[in-house]
């Protein structure tokens, strides 16, 4: 007996051609590690967890609210080190530190989730080669973090980018070895810019990129380009080498969206 496969055949081929596609590009789905090959788990399609493993004496720190729940033998403090930096990068003074304290006798658990609602967890490798060590990202962006991360400020002292780039003045600097978790709201999407590379970015779109990438502005075009093209009058342009995290909303344009009882592209 013969039987139509069209519906069986279909979804493959559109998966296909859709990698295809970000293949072309350059650009890829954010990365999550199978919790096999990692300390961590993230889990949810939207207002995600990340459940770190950590054994004994070991810490993850986490902005205050985040703590989803600790298994037996995990302690949680608060402290507030480098309290100025945090409070100029957009954080809370205080930063909660979540130590397994052996009492178990094996290792333990702590869960977190972002403040925001419906946002992702983002997780970057400050050790990897194509972030060298220092992650820049929006205000307020860190987490979470395990291992050797420390959070400062990076000042962007251009008039013309500090207003016009989507940064700001003040931008989150999260140096290290470590592993930071980002909360992110949107689609995100990554890219490895090559050495001298540029992408051309909507301002409200750029999450984070490896300090070792540089940021400018360009024109969106003509006069009527920049009055009815949506985009505004610049774009950011990113220029490699180094990691590049892009999202399709941020949480400020989504508060907007949600005040206004409807929803924009981005």
């Amino acid at each position: 007996t013969s039987c139509d496969t069209s519906l069986d055949t279909a979804p493959s081929w559109t998966m296909v051609e859709k990698n295809a596609v970000l293949k072309a590009t350059g650009w890829d789905n954010l990365y999550i590690p199978d919790p096999a090959e990692s300390k961590y788990a993230i889990t949810g399609a939207e207002s995600q967890v990340v459940t770190v493993s950590l054994d004994e004496g070991e810490t993850v720190k986490g902005e205050p609210g985040v703590m989803m729940y600790l298994t037996d033998g995990m302690e949680q403090r608060a402290t507030c080190d480098g309290c100025c930096a945090r409070a100029c990068s957009g954080e809370d003074c205080f930063v909660m530190n979540f130590v397994n304290s052996g009492a178990s006798g094996g290792p333990g658990y702590v869960a977190m989730t972002p403040n925001f609602p419906t946002s992702k967890v983002v997780p970057v490798d400050l050790s990897s080669s194509s972030v060298g060590g220092v992650l820049i990202s929006q205000q307020g962006a860190f987490m979470a973090s395990y291992g050797d991360v420390h959070i400062g400020i990076s000042l962007d002292c251009n008039i013309a980018r500090c207003c016009c780039a989507g940064t700001g003045l003040v931008r989150q600097k999260l140096e290290g070895t470590g592993t930071a978790f980002i909360a992110a709201t949107g689609t995100i999407i990554q890219k490895v810019l090559l050495p001298g590379e540029t992408i051309l970015a909507d301002t409200n779109c750029i999450l984070a990129f490896a300090g070792s990438c540089k940021l400018d502005i360009r024109r969106t075009g003509g006069i009527l380009g920049m009055i009815g093209g949506g985009e505004g009058i610049f774009n950011t342009s990113l220029t490699g080498p180094g990691l590049v995290l892009i999202q399709s909303m941020n949480h400020e344009i989504f508060l907007k969206s949600l005040i206004a009882q409807k929803l924009y592209r981005r």
